[in-house]
């Protein structure tokens, strides 16, 4: 790389760099975040279970609540119950609703499922709670959105929550203070690949 081409590729980083500090001096706020995943795509729960692993390697304590989630284990799963004592676990466990084809089954599942979430939401001690797929929840009715929203706005002021589901609507949308939408571009599965244990599961 000629001179000229090197000057201009550290001054660019410079202004990067400007920009960087700026902005990590805007933001000195501390205090529990709302984190929405949703989108058709592949990762959503990975992604949750991802900051949730990252947090158990602090120390902190945490409540996970699966709704709609089969009975098959995933891996996530598997490895929380061998090694993290830390966590608070609940699976909704009654499988998709397209399975089960009973409202009745459905709600009462739900309202369980949402019992144990709404419990972690006022428990000062834990520093994270993980609500994996509660969007299909609120879409398929079987929660009340203002209620489900209430008690996340009610939640003790430095934890925070991971929201994951297709759909989301758009009073979640808003509530949240990151949201990231996975798009779905190619899936193995669609191209006829079966589900493998430790990758999809």
């Amino acid at each position: 790389m000629d001179e000229d081409k090197k000057r201009s590729h550290n001054e660019r980083m410079l202004r990067k760099k400007a920009v960087v500090d700026a902005g990590i001096e805007r933001a000195q706020e501390e205090r529990g975040i709302v984190i929405l995943i949703t989108g058709n795509g592949k990762g959503k729960t990975t992604s949750a279970f991802g900051t949730l692993y990252r947090a158990l390697g602090y120390g902190h304590r945490a409540g996970v609540v699966q709704f709609i989630k089969g009975t098959q284990a995933s891996g996530e799963i598997t490895y929380l119950r061998q090694h993290a004592p830390l966590v608070d676990y609940h699976a909704m466990a009654t499988g998709f609703t397209w399975n089960t084809q009973d409202w009745d089954q459905d709600k009462a599942a739900a309202d369980e499922a949402w019992a144990h979430a709404a419990k972690m939401l006022q428990d000062d001690s834990l520093n994270l709670v993980v609500l994996d797929e509660l969007t299909y929840m609120l879409k398929y009715n079987y929660l009340d959105t203002e209620l489900v929203l209430q008690a996340i706005r009610a939640r003790p002021p430095m934890q925070s929550v991971i929201v994951t589901g297709r759909a989301a609507k758009p009073e979640l949308v808003e509530l949240a203070d990151t949201v990231s939408e996975i798009r779905d571009v190619k899936h193995a599965y669609k191209q006829g690949v079966r589900a493998q244990m430790g990758i999809d599961f």
